[in-house]
């Protein structure tokens, strides 16, 4: 199945990347998130809390926090793949949940229609914003019919021409990279 190979090489790719690569790039990552004018008005950001060599989203969380804005973190329930959006107040109120991946332990339901923007994962994406998620379906679940922008964050070499697109997949509005965006 092509969406394995494409996971499987980006996985590896990842995997390369140096403590120094990953920060730069997340540095330059964050300074464009940031930037971004849906970003300075939102209210309401529902991130992820980044791991195995992602862009780094804990900064970006903390400066969320600090500029006053409502952030919401996702929940993994394992045995629907779905998640539980839940506000979070700070970062110390996160452990390690599903797949090791820090979570809010204090769950305080988010509704998905007071989301302004959904910052999203992925492990790879086209020049027509299709994502390839991990392939559990948590977040084609959970952006199906969602009103916010959806905002993904990734490395320029996730990017690729085009990836193959089921009916449930849902299209990102921007991906940022450190070299640009799309």
């Amino acid at each position: 199945m092509i969406k394995e190979i494409v996971r499987e090489k980006m996985r590896l790719h990842r995997k390369m990347l140096t403590v120094s690569d990953v920060a730069e790039k997340s540095e330059i990552i964050r300074y464009k998130l940031l930037g971004k004018k849906v970003i300075k008005e939102a209210k309401t950001v529902m991130m992820y809390v980044s791991s195995f060599k992602e862009p780094e989203t804990l900064p970006i969380i903390e400066q969320l926090l600090a500029d006053g804005k409502r952030v919401v973190l996702p929940i993994s329930v394992t045995d629907t793949n779905t998640i539980v959006p839940t506000y979070i107040e700070d970062i110390s109120e996160l452990k390690k949940g599903a797949y090791g991946i820090l979570e809010p332990q204090i769950i305080r339901p988010a509704d998905k229609k007071d989301i302004d923007v959904v910052v999203v994962p992925g492990i790879a994406f086209d020049m027509h914003r299709n994502r390839l998620g991990f392939g559990k379906g948590y977040y084609d679940k959970f952006l199906d019919g969602i009103k916010a922008y959806i905002i993904a964050l990734c490395y320029d070499f996730q990017i690729v021409q085009s990836l193959p697109v089921s009916d449930n997949d849902v299209p990102m509005d921007l991906i940022l990279t450190e070299e640009g965006e799309v």
